[in-house]
Parts: C-alpha cells; sequence; structure tokens
C-alpha cells in the first residue's frame, strides 16, 4: 500500500450506525475521531438512541436522522422466529433507507459511506465500508436449518460494499472468535483493531469506590426486563451500586438506598466509573466487550436471551475462565459475585495504526 503523504481536505465522510442499542454507535467514536485527525467533514446519519449519542458526543459535527429497522426483542428467547416474522417490515424498511442515502450523498455531496452493520447501506455512487464482526452468524438448534440461506443473504448484502473492517486484532487472542470468520472476503476484508469510545481519553479514577456497576443496553423490551431482575435482587444488598440505563436522549439521575442510577453519562465520567468499579455487570455485546478490554476488569456477563451471538461470545469468555455468565433466567447475583472470583478478567491490547492504515486508503480513494 503507498504512504500518503498528503490527503486532499474538506471530503464529505458518512458515517451511519445501526439503530439496535448503542453498541454500533458507541463503537463509531474511535472512526470518527480517527477521521476528524484527517481533518475531513464527517457527517453521521443515525436515529433514535445512536442519533442521540453522537450528536451529544460530536456536537460539532453535522447529524443527520437516517431511520431504519428498529428491532424489538421478545419476552421469550424465540428471536429467530419474531426476525422471520419482520423480515418484509426489514425489506420495506431497507428500500427507504436506501432511497434516503442516495438523497443524503447527493444533497451533501458524499465522497464515501462507513455504514456499520447496517446491511442496507451500500451504494456504487461512492466507495462504502461495512464494518462488523459477525461474517458467520451463529445458530442454535433448529436454526441451524436455515443456516445455509442465512449465509447466502447475508454474504449477498455484504458483497455490494467495497470493503469490510473487522474490529478486532490481526493475531493471538481474537474477541470476536468465530464470528467473525469467513472465507468469502478474503479480498476485502480488513481487521482494525479494536474499537473503544474510551481509546483516546485520559483514564483516572474518581476515586470513589464502588462495588457494583452495571451497565445496561440493547433494544426493548429485554433491556427494561434485565434493569427490573438486577434492581430487585442488588436492593437486597448493601453493595454500593451504580446503573447506567442507556438512555442518552434526556438526562435524569435517580437515587434508591445504595444504587445511583444515571440515565447517561459524558465518557470521561464513564471510564472513571469503570476504573473504580470493583465488578462490571452488563450484557456481553462486542462493543461492551472492546470498551471492557481496556481497563482489565472483573466482570459478569447476562446475554440477551435469544442472541446467539452474545450467547456465544458469553460462553467463549466463559470456557477460558475470563468472566464468568449466567442466564437471565437462572440469574442470582450473589451466585454471580461468588463465581466471577476464579476469572482473570477481560484485557487486550489496541492497536490504532490498523485503523489508521485503513482510513488512509479510503480517503485516497474517494
Amino acid at each position: 500500500m503507498p504512504i500518503i503523504t498528503e490527503l486532499k481536505k474538506n471530503k464529505n465522510i458518512l458515517v451511519c450506525p445501526l439503530d439496535w442499542g448503542l453498541g454500533h454507535a458507541t463503537r463509531m467514536v474511535p472512526v470518527i475521531e480517527m477521521l476528524n485527525k484527517f481533518e475531513v467533514n464527517v457527517i453521521i446519519a443515525a436515529d433514535n438512541g445512536p442519533l442521540d449519542f453522537l450528536s451529544q458526543r460530536f456536537p460539532d459535527n453535522k447529524c443527520i436522522k437516517l431511520s431504519g429497522f428498529s428491532p424489538s426483542y421478545p419476552t421469550n428467547s424465540n428471536m429467530a422466529l419474531l426476525m422471520l416474522k419482520a423480515f418484509p417490515e426489514m425489506l420495506k424498511a431497507a428500500r427507504r433507507a436506501k432511497s434516503d442515502l442516495n438523497d443524503i450523498i447527493t444533497k451533501h455531496d458524499i465522497n464515501a459511506v462507513i455504514s456499520d452493520n447496517r446491511y442496507e447501506l451500500s451504494t456504487s455512487k461512492v466507495p462504502t465500508v461495512f464494518i462488523t464482526h459477525q461474517l458467520n452468524i451463529q445458530t442454535k438448534g433448529w436454526q441451524k436449518i436455515g443456516k445455509p440461506l442465512i449465509d447466502f443473504i447475508i454474504n449477498k448484502y455484504i458483497g455490494r460494499f467495497n470493503e469490510i473492517w473487522i474490529p478486532d486484532v490481526i493475531s493471538g487472542f481474537k474477541l470476536s472468535g468465530e464470528l467473525s470468520y469467513s472465507n468469502k472476503f478474503n479480498h476485502n476484508s480488513f481487521n482494525i483493531g479494536l474499537l473503544s469510545r474510551f481509546s483516546e481519553l485520559t483514564i483516572k479514577s474518581n476515586n470513589k469506590y464502588i462495588d457494583l456497576l452495571i451497565i445496561l443496553s440493547g433494544p426493548e423490551p429485554q433491556r427494561t426486563i434485565l434493569e427490573k431482575l438486577l434492581l430487585k435482587q442488588v436492593l437486597k444488598t448493601n453493595l454500593k451500586t451504580v446503573i447506567l440505563l442507556a438512555k442518552p436522549g434526556k438526562y435524569f439521575e435517580i437515587k434508591k438506598k445504595n444504587i445511583q442510577m444515571y440515565s447517561h453519562l459524558p465518557d470521561h465520567e464513564f471510564a472513571g466509573l469503570l476504573k473504580s468499579a470493583k465488578i462490571v455487570i452488563s450484557r456481553p455485546g462486542y462493543s461492551t466487550l472492546m470498551d471492557l478490554a481496556l481497563f482489565d476488569k472483573s466482570a459478569i456477563f447476562i446475554p440477551t436471551p435469544g442472541q446467539t451471538e452474545q450467547e456465544y461470545l458469553a460462553n467463549r469468555l466463559l470456557t477460558r475462565k475470563i468472566a464468568f455468565c449466567q442466564s437471565q433466567e437462572k440469574f442470582d447475583l450473589s451466585t454471580a459475585i461468588e463465581k466471577q472470583r476464579g476469572f482473570k478478567g477481560l484485557s487486550l491490547k489496541n492497536e490504532s495504526k490498523l485503523l489508521k492504515s485503513r482510513v488512509e486508503h479510503l480517503l485516497n480513494i474517494c
């Protein structure tokens, strides 16, 4: 790859995270920060929570509402059946978003598009990048029957992008494991290192000891179901606990006995809590895992029921004695805290030069 000594300034790069919890938005923070270093115009196109979060995190960047399909998790674990029923609605939303994308490209003179897991946002008008850690969707039980069809559809959509960026390291312990393995895209897929919203921060402890930091995330109604479950159990203890509610739209805080709850916190305050907390409890969403990898923190994971990706990631960390996990249905706080003492915690080194290299290449060709 040629070394780029000077890049044309004032290119317009569109960044589009999926609206599926906040994880796809939070991991766009280092991508946007890297783009800003090259003095290009980063335009953020998102919806709902991701739009609220990124508009607050990057107040100087232009933000556009770009709607898509916003899934809801079932109260049971039959996610596959729910998604199958919602497929016609998903296609309709995808066609609408594709049309909106083309309008945005024309109106704002976009030079390239970076899409985080928004499969529908490819275009022949400009170079496009697809960011994902899932090239190999996990299935279980009867879902395995449909795996060939799932792979065919996924590969068809991903194949329309010019490049695939995988947020993981190149060698050593790969956080994504088999999720990112596929021999279909060896020619245009690149590992760009871990993407953490905290990677550019000077992280300091807030000097306030915390027994538990609970990070809620993901789509409803499962986010609220987990909130109620954990709230009930923590209130029966004397553990000093902070709960982050993942609601960036409007700030509020609530105090309940030994629990302090925040709707949302700026990254530097969030990072201080992470550093000060003895134990973190959260969903094993991939973006959360990338964030926790910076802190070498003891963690307890509760996979979203029916989400095979989170179940795979949590079980993989469990078998390697890195982090304890327990199902939501059987979760018991006292048992989880006792069990996690035998686990070493998650700690991985990031390599920002990998992301920088791909950004340089993208800006050179657009």
